[in-house]
């Protein structure tokens, strides 16, 4: 499933923000949305990202979906779960290794993946309550270190709904959310708080949690979300898998 600001059309083997590389990179400030906005989209709103993906009159149901990136060389969203975000290593973490974006691509995700939710149902965490995505990196101050929040009850809409989540692998970058890094795709995880029970509703889908990551660099911060659910709606950690 694409990120909940991702837009179809964004150039993502640019860099510059003049070729509209930007237009759907999350900036999230504390004092706005929980979600952020963006330069082509405004607020993010994950009822409106979450109905396009389960399509029209989509049944509720959450079904069984393993999350993970979409292979091959067309454009993935945070980018796969989120919006072609700026795109970290903290304590516990790993540096996760990027892939060049390969020139001539432009997002197409949220066409391609629209509907689909009504026969997939959410992405899916199993019993490991790891979250994996792809985040794509624009340019230098799109860099690290990561901070990851989970949103298990309000859809996005509540600040105070979000708990602090580790990342276990993340963008390489400075403190300042800095690198030589541009173009780049890196595959990111988040590890769900022990206990946490997805039970939010939204856009008629109920067992909803969203994840957030941004960075901390001046000019922003920068980063995405994505929705997702659980392998059988029940505490992270305690979860079993479908028969």
């Amino acid at each position: 499933m694409p990120g909940l600001s991702v837009i179809d059309g964004t150039p993502r083997d640019c860099a510059t923000p003049g070729c509209g590389s930007e237009a759907d990179t999350s900036v999230i400030r504390k004092n706005g949305s929980p979600l952020g906005k963006t330069a082509g989209g405004g607020q993010v709103d994950a009822a409106s990202a979450i109905a396009t993906f389960m399509g029209t009159g989509a049944a509720s149901r959450i079904k069984r979906h393993l999350l993970g990136p979409r292979a091959g060389p067309k454009a993935r969203a945070l980018k796969d779960l989120f919006g072609g975000g700026k795109g970290g290593g903290s304590a516990g973490t790993t540096e996760a290794v990027g892939v060049k974006t390969p020139k001539g691509t432009v997002e197409d995700g949220v066409a391609a993946a629209a509907g689909s939710g009504a026969t997939s149902g959410l992405p899916t965490v199993g019993a490991d309550g790891v979250i994996s995505m792809t985040m794509h990196q624009v340019n230098q101050d799109g860099a690290g270190p990561m901070t990851a929040a989970i949103d298990p009850t309000s859809g996005g809409t509540d600040e105070a709904a979000f708990q602090s989540a580790q990342m276990i692998a993340d963008v390489p970058g400075t403190i300042a959310g800095l690198s030589g890094t541009t173009t780049t795709d890196f595959p990111i995880k988040v590890q769900m708080p022990a206990g946490m029970t997805c039970s939010g509703t939204v856009a008629g889908v109920s067992g909803v949690c969203i994840v957030r990551v941004k960075n901390s660099t001046p000019a922003g911060p920068f980063g995405g979300s994505a929705a997702f659910t659980q392998e059988v709606v029940g505490a992270a950690g305690n979860a079993t898998a479908a028969a």
